[in-house]
């Protein structure tokens, strides 16, 4: 089943990748982010080709992190892509411009 996540971006990324962007449909692995000093359960998703540093997380509260952990813990490999969707008008004004990035991913 096809399922799409909100990314919360990792802010050391671009400094630690020596990437000052990223491209939409880049393919990237879910897995458990076990050196996360502030979440035990945290949701890693690494860009291919970095492996050191996660691009981002899932959110706490996303709907799909259940069962992602869940997958994980089965021995299940999670791959999927980066998406980067439109600004959402509901943000606030100074972030409207910035697009969304979004992990799009299998179950």
């Amino acid at each position: 089943m096809r399922r799409v996540s909100n990314l919360a971006f990792n802010q050391e990324f671009p400094a630690a990748s020596g990437l000052s962007g990223i491209r939409s449909e880049s393919p990237v692995v879910l897995a458990r982010d076990r050196h996360n000093p502030f979440d035990s359960d945290a949701v890693g998703v690494w860009l291919e080709g970095f492996p050191k540093i996660p691009l981002g997380w899932l959110y706490r509260k996303d709907t799909n992190r259940a069962v992602v952990l869940q997958a994980l813990d089965q021995g299940k490999q999670l791959q999927g892509r980066v998406q980067l969707r439109a600004p959402n008008p509901r943000m606030r004004e100074d972030r409207r411009s910035e697009r969304q990035k979004v992990a799009v991913f299998w179950l």
